[in-house]
């Protein structure tokens, strides 16, 4: 399915200026696999009539479902697993320990797609905080609609729990209804889910009412944004957080901002950071 050079043009710029994800020449394939449903849902003929509809209303139904659908990434739970292995050994007890051991530890899980990341911490917070119900607040927020309404609904496929989700959790996390699988509801009430746009300049008065947070997840997103677009947010990540709160970025992603300052702490040969 064909798409003219300066449509494609103008749905990258579009892209890049809503969400801050940035596709190369490369990534037409992306936007032809992933818009097959727009199309479907909207009865439109062809992406360069796609293309031409978004451009007449950048703000309408069409346009926002296009961003969703080209924002929204497939994850698993307990994902490369070493994050929660270090929440678990080094910072909650870090910040259990702290104060009087009964302050909130509050946590933003910053691109949180169908909820398999905010659920896996919640579930290692259970584990390694005492009262952790009456402690751990989580925010866990995402641009996609769609993806935000999938993780409140916290139902999940045979599939999805077999990726990364260990027995033990499961049993002790899920409730199984038919071929589905339930998070239960003591779970659940640590976590507040909300769209957020982390390339949006209303980000931190958006959050600030639920922080400043301890804890940060922002992994695998960073390498979709260009470079003076990735130091913003992580910028903003920063005046989110605690000084001293911790940052989990994806492998091979580094928070360089224009103001704020890192310490990189290795944890099993991964890097993590705290905000200096």
């Amino acid at each position: 399915m064909s798409l003219r050079p300066e449509l494609f043009r103008y749905l990258r710029e579009f892209l890049e200026c809503k969400s801050g994800l940035v596709l190369d020449d490369s990534k037409l394939y992306l936007i032809r696999s992933r818009v097959q449903t727009l199309l479907r849902n909207f009865e439109i003929a062809d992406m360069d009539t796609l293309a031409q509809q978004i451009k007449r209303d950048e703000n309408g139904k069409l346009a926002h479902c296009f961003i969703d659908e080209m924002t929204t990434n497939e994850t698993l739970f307990f994902r490369d697993a070493y994050p929660f292995e270090a929440l678990k050994t080094l910072v909650f007890p870090e910040l259990t320990h702290a104060g009087n051991g009964n302050e909130s530890i509050r946590i933003w899980s910053a691109a949180s797609s169908r909820g398999q990341e905010p659920y896996s911490i919640a579930m290692t917070a259970s584990e390694a905080v005492p009262m952790a119900d009456k402690r751990v607040f989580i925010l866990a927020t995402d641009l996609s609609e769609s993806a935000i309404a999938y993780a409140r609904e916290a139902k999940y496929t045979q599939m999805e729990v077999q990726r990364g989700m260990p027995v033990q959790q499961l049993v002790r996390f899920f409730n199984q209804e038919g071929i589905d699988w339930f998070i239960r509801d003591e779970l659940k009430e640590m976590l507040t889910f909300q769209t957020a746009n982390l390339v949006g300049d209303s980000l931190i008065g958006q959050v600030r009412r639920f922080g400043p947070f301890d804890i940060v997840f922002c992994r695998n997103v960073l390498i979709y944004f260009a470079p003076e677009e990735r130091k913003k947010v992580i910028d903003r990540l920063a005046r989110s957080m605690k000084k001293g709160g911790y940052l989990f970025t994806g492998a091979t992603e580094t928070p360089e901002g224009h103001n704020s300052k890192w310490e990189c702490m290795m944890f099993k040969g991964k890097r993590i950071w705290k905000l200096l």
